[in-house]
């Protein structure tokens, strides 16, 4: 497909490298020469200095023909008028990139009045994120299918538990039928686990299954934890601003530890529930006398990676069951490995794969092209929602019989009210909706999961 992105900062690099990655054929449009050279230098595309708000460079950079224009800019006003003009001059489908509480509140109007396909808000899609993890304490991920009727959730394998030395033979047997271990990650490795595989201890096994059986998953092998109720945050930023917004206040307890005055301010006016703290939320002191040993999750939201780290390391060493780490600079996290961090928010990896699902699921107009598609272990990991097409190469034989490729798993096959955990012996009927694990193949449409 032919994808244009003006911005490259930080959110168009990212997306950009990405969707290079997955053979698009990728045009940046970028105002600051030396940003532009470096993106140049980085990535095999194309690409044009100058103002995306302007006809002459979109024209210039080829957006009349383009499948698909995103704008990421660092400013919402260019992002609006540029997709405003790509969608004039006729790109496909138009995406832009928006903060401003005052413009993403309308987002339905920037639809159906001025052709703009989707409006992203980063601060809104991390709030959201944050309510996942919070909703689901046992886990540290959670991502749904078929309309919330599955789950994949991740969960760390404790040295007490049943899952400790267990062999994945013995699984099922011991866990329960309805359930599935799709993936699993030790020591930095992700791989999809085989009947020879054995379950260590530090394991973060990825799970696949429905909503009551997880809960009886999470009590058998010791996962379980309590449920979330009081919730200290340290930085009060834009993403606290739609978190706050989105919290039950009558579930939640809350209380932000701010360093600076107008935002501690405008926290409070807007959301006079919570107990707002003028002070800094990374220091050790202010930690211990705002009991954080109190509490059930401990959110770090500050505008510093290191501090962020640090606060919520300290969290856990005070015993809080839950944190949730905010980390732009991906490379911490290779530094960091499996560490005692819990749960990582990245934003522009949020809105990456968004995008990336989006166009993923436009970029193939046969019967069974992808539906949906979430990412997780830092990208390594696909889960892919599929309907299996009439003419589908997949259909009416045994999984043992299909000559599967190697780095995928078939984690769930939804037929109707039914929900199938399949076995060799299984089969896909037309119509039914298949969730592919995959750790290593692109997969585009359901016949993908077919080797050579």
């Amino acid at each position: 497909m032919q994808i244009i992105i003006a911005g490259a900062g930080k959110y168009g690099r990212t997306i950009a490298g990405e969707l290079v990655a997955d053979g698009h054929d990728v045009t940046v449009i970028e105002k600051e020469e030396e940003v532009f050279e470096s993106t140049m230098e980085s990535y095999d595309l194309s690409g044009v200095v100058g103002n995306a708000a302007s006809h002459l460079v979109l024209e210039e950079a080829g957006v009349s023909t383009c499948d698909v224009f995103l704008a990421l800019t660092g400013s919402d006003e260019v992002n609006l008028v540029s997709a405003i003009i790509a969608q004039k001059l006729g790109a496909r489908k138009t995406f832009a990139r928006v903060v401003n509480p005052d413009y993403s509140t309308t987002a339905s109007l920037f639809r159906t009045s001025l052709g703009i396909d989707a409006v992203i808000n980063p601060n809104l899609e991390s709030a959201q994120e944050i309510m996942r993890m919070l909703r689901y304490p046992s886990a540290i991920s959670v991502e749904s299918f078929i309309r919330g009727k599955v789950h994949i959730v991740a969960v760390k394998v404790p040295e007490k538990s049943i899952l400790a030395g267990m062999p994945m033979l013995d699984f099922k047997e011991e866990c329960g039928l309805d359930l599935m271990v799709c993936v699993i990650r030790r020591e930095g490795s992700v791989f999809i686990p085989d009947g020879r595989t054995v379950i260590q201890p530090g394991d973060t096994i990825h799970v696949t299954g429905k909503v009551d059986t997880l809960q009886s998953f999470y009590a058998r092998t010791n996962t379980m934890a309590p449920k979330i109720k009081r919730v200290l945050i340290t930085g009060g930023g834009a993403i606290v601003y739609w978190l706050l917004g989105l919290m039950d206040t009558k579930r939640y307890t809350v209380k932000l530890i701010e360093r600076d005055r107008k935002m501690a301010e405008l926290i409070y006016k807007h959301y006079p529930w919570v107990d707002v703290i003028r002070a800094d939320g990374t220091d050790p002191r202010v930690l211990e006398e705002s009991n954080i040993k109190h509490y059930d999750a401990f959110i770090a939201l500050t505008g510093i990676d290191e501090e962020n780290v640090l606060a919520s390391m300290a969290a856990s060493h005070h015993g809080v069951p839950k944190t949730i780490t905010k980390i732009n600079r991906t490379k911490l996290l290779d530094i960091l490995g499996d560490s005692e961090l819990q749960n990582i928010l990245t934003p522009h990896h949020i809105v990456r794969d968004e995008i990336v699902r989006a166009i993923r699921s436009l970029e193939n107009s046969r019967a069974s092209a992808v539906e949906a598609v979430y990412r997780f272990e830092e990208g390594r990991v696909e889960a892919l929602e599929f309907v299996a097409g009439k003419e589908s190469q997949v259909l009416d034989k045994t999984l043992l019989e299909l000559n599967l490729r190697p780095s995928l798993r078939l984690a769930c096959i939804v037929r109707g009210q039914e929900i199938i955990f399949p076995g060799g012996q299984d089969r896909i009927l037309a119509g039914d909706r298949v969730i592919v694990i995959s750790t290593g193949s692109r997969l585009v449409d359901l016949d993908d999961i077919l080797g050579d």
